[in-house]
């Protein structure tokens, strides 16, 4: 991994460089969900059986999981144990806090300013909508 000089790395999780997550380091954190604490080996090793039953040809070398999962550790997605020989990795967030993160990330960086324009047109459009119909919709977003 290339780090910038001065680029100060965010809290969150988002879109935005060191901030995303990729497609492998969206596998990873579901092998690291369903094992609770597991090695690099572990988890190379589970990637490599995905592989052979989707018959894909795609070997994965075990090095870019290694990184990637210290990426993973960088960015606080996942927690490093560095008392043994073998570092022991399991998830500081859960998916669904993970999920949230991201998403929430996405809308911001994609509304910005035109978040009230988007909802007054969502509002505008939609002719069915009644007053109970919007304080249902706010219980849900309320709940989640």
């Amino acid at each position: 991994m290339i780090k910038t000089p001065g680029k100060k790395k965010s809290e969150e999780i988002g879109i935005n460089g060191l901030n995303s997550i990729s497609n492998l380091e969206a596998e990873i954190m579901k092998i690291v969900w369903d094992t609770d604490k597991v090695t690099v080996r572990e988890v190379h090793a589970t990637m490599l059986k995905q592989e052979i039953k989707k018959k894909e040809c795609a070997f994965i070398p075990y090095t870019t999981v290694m990184s990637t999962m210290n990426t993973l550790a960088e960015k606080r997605i996942l927690k490093q144990d560095k008392t043994a020989k073998t570092y022991i990795y399991s998830a500081a967030v859960d998916n669904k806090e993970l999920s949230n993160s991201i998403i929430k990330s996405v809308s911001e960086k994609l509304l910005e300013d035109n978040a009230k324009k988007v909802v007054s047109r969502f509002v505008s459009d939609s002719k069915n909508l009644t007053k109970n119909g919007v304080e249902k919709l706010i219980e849900k977003i309320d709940k989640s």
